[in-house]
């Protein structure tokens, strides 16, 4: 298979996870309006546990018995749960209240967010496309928070910003896992850590959980399925093609999302929303630029090269 086929399939890979990642977003919402977010939070986390679970026993004799991995690195794992359970957390409280699609934009402005902290945290120099990227995603996420066109509380904005800002520092701290777990492993552990932040949550309000219908239990179990197929097909993804190239793919989640928001009952964003949402997505494709650029040449090169065999 070339090269140029692998990277379609990946793209198209992570087309179908940001599909299904926003009918799982979809499913929460939906939930909202039977239970509580602490409940919400909990059958997202134990939903992704079971099916985990399930992949770990699936895939147990493709595993590769002669790999091991280093010792330690327990007290990343346990951040890292924490820290993307406090973004899905944040984010979960935005979807409960706010429209779908800008609950999931501030979401997705993490890509800005982790350059940022690239910098500052990992000492990684920023080139001047980071630098206009970070800036221009900033803008977005400022024309998105103002009160005035968009009808958000200030808990709205505080909350959104921060399920960016979690969702940053969790990715960088995937880096920080690698040779220490595979990618099962992590996931679990965020499901893990989803759930008990769930349970935690329950006992410090004192609720209980609430008396579930049939119809309750359908988007629970569409959150599982929904949320382990999108993560399958993303991690697919980027075994396929340069994490560069498929990335900014990932912000199609953003329309998807507003799609289904307004078909649930959302209010059109108005122009400033709009603007903002284009411009985060445009972050993205900027700071992606360069790998992008790299392999339009590398494909140009290798059908140069060809020819000239012809």
């Amino acid at each position: 298979m070339t090269r140029t086929k692998l990277i379609n399939i990946g793209m198209f890979y992570m087309l179908l996870g940001a599909f299904f990642f926003s009918l799982m977003n979809t499913s929460m919402k939906l939930l909202a309006d039977s239970i509580t977010i602490n409940e919400n939070i909990f059958f997202r986390g134990i939903t992704m546990v079971f099916f985990i679970i399930l992949l770990m026993f699936i895939k147990r004799s493709k595993r590769k018995k002669h790999h091991k991995n280093k010792k330690g690195g327990y007290g990343r794992l346990v951040f890292r749960a924490l820290i993307g359970s406090l973004s899905l957390y944040a984010m979960l409280y935005n979807i409960s209240t706010i429209s779908l699609g800008t609950s999931v934009a501030f979401a997705q402005s993490a890509p800005i967010w982790t350059a940022l902290f690239a910098w500052i945290i990992l000492r990684e120099k920023p080139n001047i496309g980071v630098i206009i990227s970070v800036i221009v995603g900033f803008i977005g996420v400022i024309l998105i928070s103002n009160p005035e066109t968009s009808n958000l509380k200030i808990i709205n904005i505080i909350l959104g910003i921060l399920s960016g800002i979690f969702a940053a520092l969790a990715f960088i701290s995937i880096k920080s896992l690698k040779g220490y777990f595979d990618d099962l492993t992590i996931m679990l552990s965020f499901g893990l850590g989803a759930s008990t932040l769930g349970i935690i949550g329950m006992i410090i309000l004192q609720d209980s959980f609430s008396v579930l219908g049939m119809k309750e239990y359908v988007y629970i179990l569409l959150v599982g399925i929904t949320g382990t197929i999108g993560q399958y097909y993303i991690t697919r993804a980027y075994t396929f093609a340069p994490a560069g190239i498929v990335a900014p793919i990932d912000y199609t989640r953003i329309i998807f999302s507003l799609i289904f928001g307004i078909i649930l009952g959302d209010m059109f964003p108005d122009i400033y929303s709009i603007i903002g949402m284009c411009l985060i997505i445009l972050s993205g494709i900027l700071v992606a630029m360069p790998i992008i650029i790299q392999e339009i040449k590398y494909t140009s090169r290798g059908r140069n090269d060809r020819n000239r065999m012809l």
